[in-house]
């Protein structure tokens, strides 16, 4: 019995040694007390350190990613990574805490600030005789790594100069012998040997000769049918212009871009092969003015200009002027604002509700005649606002290496999307069984189009998921893809005929019609491509009939 007593002690004594032994520490095997990355997105360190207990590593900020984030005791290589590029003039500081048995140990882990061009204006107006033009901007960039690029070769260059409040581009415009305004673009750009990166852009519009303000509203809410539909019931489509004159709906301008944009629609499958569920319509809208500023145009819209391509409006009148229309559904309209101008943007606004606080199908698509009326990259545009936004409601499928991993809540905003039947061109997972394009995975038929599951989609880098490397909704250079195809089918069948359809059923239609997906036209905006389009912005506000 005193055996097992003096055994039972020294067991006690033993394991109070071993866990007085064991205190938590932590030793880092390098120099921490300043860890920096780089601005870029997915910039990454790795620093190794011995714990003595378990441990868990954590961080209160988004933007600093840690793995592993646990562990035994033993010697680890903890790796930092930066989820996003730093688009701030200032760097960015993050807390990283390691933690074992009550102890902390913290790091300091700072992004360093981005190479930054920022402009005192993005957009510059010129009148049509020309003259000269100042634009200012400060940057954090030697001389030698800055270039600057102009578009138009009716803009000349002096030498740059130098104020206490940062530089100054001088230009000379040219004068401007056409009627009709034009648009040219300075790029600002890193230069580092060969590669080159663009900071920012500024856009210069000249106005044209024609210069007068509308007089004569006599044909303003004036409807013209384009098309009735001669299958289903008759989905609608509104198409109006802003920025377009009197004169210019006198002498059949106006008219010529409706119906021109109207053809631009349906140019690429399914809609071309389903042209006869629409009815489409034109409504003239007199603008005072053609100058889309001071909110002197029928619809009010302003166009951000420089890096941005988004356009906002007043889509309380647009609204107003689709009820032109007799008998028209407001709630399944897609509306389509064409500007008066070829500077390159488009934006597309839906998530409208019912009086019954339903969300409607209700849509409105800004796009410019981008360039000219011939030019394919205002078809592309028109196409991917117009047609894959504002009528597919589907999702972007580029993305920015400045967003790195898509958070919860932008995952949460497009599952709401989904739950009413919309983006259907992009999933969360990497699992081919339970992904929204599953069946096409497993399908021979679709082997040659290089269906998959492509990360990076929604502009962020990570975490979200496309179908195909390119499509109308990444470049706009190619057709919509397989599955959004098919979300375009089911979405005319279930509003122009009231029903569901199956896989094989889109199948079928698909052999039939044949999409050129896989063949690529050419971007006559090649110097655009780098300029970020913004995703399509869900409104949630109600609209009433």
């Amino acid at each position: 019995m005193k055996q097992s007593i003096l055994l039972f002690l020294l067991i006690l004594l033993i394991s109070g040694c071993s866990e007085k032994e064991i205190d938590p520490s932590f030793s880092l095997q390098e120099e921490t007390s300043s860890i920096t990355l780089a601005s870029a997105a997915n910039s990454q360190t790795v620093i190794s350190f011995t714990s003595t207990r378990e441990w868990e590593a954590n961080t209160s900020s988004e933007w600093l990613l840690i793995s592993p984030t646990s562990g035994e005791a033993g010697t680890y290589q903890l790796a930092l990574t930066a989820s996003s590029k730093n688009d701030s003039k200032d760097s960015r500081t993050a807390i990283v805490n390691l933690v074992s048995a009550g102890l902390t140990q913290s790091l300091t882990v700072t992004q360093s600030a981005a190479d930054y061009v920022e402009l005192e204006r993005t957009t510059y107006y010129t009148e049509a005789q020309g003259g000269s033009l100042q634009v200012k901007f400060t940057t954090n960039l030697s001389g030698d790594k800055l270039v600057i690029y102009s578009t138009a070769n009716w803009l000349t260059q002096s030498a740059d100069s130098r104020t206490e409040q940062g530089y100054v581009v001088n230009l000379t415009a040219l004068p401007n012998e056409d009627e009709r305004e034009r648009t040219a673009n300075l790029y600002f750009c890193k230069t580092n040997g060969l590669e080159e990166e663009l900071l920012n852009s500024v856009t210069i519009i000249q106005e044209g000769t024609n210069t007068s303000t509308s007089t004569d509203y006599s044909a303003d809410r004036t409807v013209r049918i384009l098309q009735r539909a001669t299958e289903g019931n008759g989905l609608p489509i509104v198409l109006m212009g802003d920025g377009f004159l009197d004169t210019e709906i006198a002498d059949g301008t106006y008219d010529e871009v409706m119906n021109k944009a109207m053809e631009n629609l349906f140019t690429e499958e399914p809609l071309k092969s389903l042209r006869n569920y629409f009815n489409i319509y034109s409504v003239t809208a007199v603008s005072r003015s053609n100058r889309f500023e001071g909110y002197n145009t029928a619809f009010g819209c302003q166009m951000a200009g420089g890096m941005s391509t988004l356009i906002t409006g007043n889509d309380e009148n647009v609204i107003d002027y689709i009820q032109c229309i007799e008998n028209i559904d407001l709630y399944e309209t897609l509306a389509v604002v064409v500007l008066n101008s070829p500077s390159y943007a488009g934006t597309t606004y839906f998530g409208y509700y019912n009086e019954n606080n339903q969300v409607t199908e209700l849509a409105i698509a800004y796009c410019p005649i981008i360039y000219d009326l011939e030019n394919e990259s205002f078809r592309q545009v028109l196409v991917h606002e117009a047609v894959g936004h504002g009528f597919a409601k589907l999702e972007d499928e580029y993305s920015y290496e400045q967003n790195g991993k898509i958070s919860s809540s932008e995952i949460s905003s497009v599952k709401m999307l989904q739950s009413y039947g919309w983006a259907q061109n992009v999933d969360f997972t990497q699992d081919e069984n339970t992904i929204l394009w599953s069946s096409f995975l497993k399908d021979s038929r679709y082997t040659s189009k290089s269906i998959g599951i492509y990360e990076g989609a929604c502009t962020y880098m990570s975490g979200v998921y496309r179908p195909t490397e390119d499509s109308m909704m990444n470049t706009n250079t190619c057709g919509f893809n397989a599955p959004s195809r098919k979300a375009i089918y089911d979405m005319v069948m279930k509003r122009g005929e009231n029903r569901e359809t199956s896989y094989e059923e889109f199948t079928v239609f698909d052999k039939q019609n044949p999409s050129e997906s896989q063949t690529f036209r050419r971007n006559s905006a090649s110097t655009s491509s780098s300029r970020q389009f913004a995703r399509p912005h869900f409104v949630g506000k109600s609209v009433h009939k």
